[in-house]
């Protein structure tokens, strides 16, 4: 069974790669198979994106949540996004050269520390139990609820804990049910393996544009290090899945400020708003970045905030539907019940409570006090 359910969910990935890379072509269009290579771990997030925000829509509506749904989906990705490619004018990438010198050393030598890692770990996955509360609880049963029912039944989603949340991440559980075969809480940890691996070479691959490898590599290996990283990679949760999205959608809106390439701002916007149907503070996070790349980009703001705007609206289209969906149904909302001014007495216990999470070596490591004065170092570095 285990062999079985292995293959499967190497095929259910294999198909979110596809949609992810056509998708990539048709907004990026990397000149060379070394940048498509490269790009790989951001093809197959933003396919996991686009998928898993379509199934869950095609749940909220009420299409019926089935084997042939699981496949047909990502294969009307990339047929739309070939087709598009296409009339666009997209061309295949070309060979390229890699060059031979002491940077691609250093990266060899990263990206195989990472994979020694990711080795130990996926071994760890194939045998892990379902432990963790909010797993077993709730996010692992609805996505067997959907596997079974096929459907968002309606009086189970809404008496279990977390009502609320969006069904993304149950609707890709219960894809990764029907790859395997059946409901096996054992090997779906697995998944979230090729998750988190997904968004490590994502991770790599971005900041490969612009970072030296000398640089990049040891900053990945303190994060794939870091406890709360490290430890909670496999565990079938939306919390790093959430972070997955919204930071590979920050790099992408910073190279956007930079560079200008509209697909960049698509991508992020494709990535937002799988994050606001992953955890409801998804919608929060996507806020707090387009109202921050609204900031940063004042003097041209003529030409920056109408595509913001359009972003913003697109991400919140999407988040829609499951709001209606919820409140319709007299889920209790997440909305503090004092309003929006009603508990302002917790504003400083709040932010105290986050800088302590951000500061806790044992979630983190050294990895924030190393980005913290990288910050420092490189503003003070700008100004000289």
């Amino acid at each position: 069974m285990t062999a079985d359910a292995l293959a499967g969910l190497f095929a259910l990935n294999v198909l979110y790669a596809a949609a992810g890379l056509a998708a990539l072509w048709l907004l990026r269009g990397p000149s060379t198979w070394r940048d498509a290579v490269r790009l790989g771990g951001l093809a197959y997030l933003v396919g996991v994106a686009v998928v898993g925000a379509s199934w869950t829509l095609l749940l909220v509506a009420g299409v019926p949540f089935s084997g042939w749904l699981v496949v047909a989906t990502p294969l009307a990705v990339v047929c739309v996004a070939v087709l598009g490619g296409v009339r666009i004018g997209r061309r295949r990438p070309r060979a390229g050269s890699i060059p031979g010198n002491v940077g691609l050393l250093v990266a060899a030598a990263g990206a195989g520390a990472t994979v020694v890692f990711l080795e130990a770990l996926f071994r760890s996955a194939r045998l892990h139990g379902l432990y963790a509360w909010d797993a077993w609880s709730f996010w692992v049963p609805k996505g067997m609820a959907i596997y079974f029912f096929g459907e968002l039944d309606e009086e189970f989603f809404t008496q279990l804990p977390g009502a609320s949340y969006p069904p993304l991440l149950p609707a890709l559980e219960a894809a990764s049910f029907h790859a395997m075969g059946g409901p096996d809480v054992v090997t779906l940890h697995v998944q979230f393996w090729f998750f988190g691996a997904g968004f490590l070479w994502a991770l790599a691959g971005l900041l490969a544009e612009r970072v030296p490898p000398l640089v990049l590599w040891p900053i990945v290996l303190l994060l794939v290090v870091a406890p709360r990283v490290g430890r909670r990679m496999v565990i079938p949760e939306a919390d790093l899945l959430l972070g997955y999205f919204v930071t590979l959608a920050a790099l992408l809106l910073a190279y956007w400020m930079l560079e200008r390439r509209g697909g960049d701002l698509v991508l992020a916007t494709i990535l937002l708003g799988a994050a606001v149907l992953t955890k409801r503070e998804g919608m929060l996070l996507a806020t707090a970045l387009l109202v921050s790349a609204a900031l940063a980009t004042g003097r041209t703001w003529r030409r920056s905030w109408p595509a913001l705007a359009l972003a913003a609206a697109i991400v919140a289209v999407i988040g829609a539907p499951w709001r209606v969906w919820y409140l319709v149904r007299d889920v209790p909302s997440e909305a503090p019940p004092g309003g929006l001014f009603g508990d302002l007495d917790r504003a400083w216990p709040s932010l105290r409570l986050a800088l302590e999470a951000l500061l806790d070596a044992s979630w983190w490591g050294v990895a924030v006090s190393v980005a913290l004065g990288s910050l420092v170092v490189g503003v003070l570095a700008k100004r000289v």
